[in-house]
């Protein structure tokens, strides 16, 4: 040596044999409430099916929206609901994979109406 310090290599953890698994129940919550809090809807108004699709995670989506009455002036003034439909796609493609760590390929909605839920205070005349 030429009386120089060496360098020494960064401290690194030892890499472990194994893997680590997430559960398809944990994925498809996941899945789940990604979508819930996308449409603004309770966890128990969306429903998820996990398949694979070529190697990506498939999903197919089923959400009960609220909808407004077909006369009644929009209060949003946003767009239709396929348009927010679209959004949501790209929403859980990208939060999806920032969670998970899986690539997501197709991604079916199906939009179901509900009734709005009624308030519990009612009229006494």
């Amino acid at each position: 040596m030429s009386g120089e310090a060496g360098t020494m290599p960064a401290a690194t953890t030892p890499a472990r044999a194994g893997h680590t698994r997430i559960a398809r129940s944990a994925l498809q919550k996941t899945v789940e409430a990604i979508t819930a809090r996308a449409f603004r809807v309770d966890p128990h108004q969306v429903r998820a099916e996990l398949e694979d699709d070529a190697g990506k995670l498939g999903v197919n989506l089923t959400v009960k929206i609220a909808l407004p009455p077909l006369l009644a002036p929009r209060r949003d003034g946003g767009g239709t609901v396929f348009d927010q439909a679209h959004a949501v796609r790209t929403e859980l493609v990208a939060r999806g994979l920032e969670l998970t760590g899986l690539e997501f390929g197709r991604v079916d909605v199906r939009l179901m109406g509900a009734k709005p839920q009624q308030s519990k205070e009612r009229r006494v005349e």
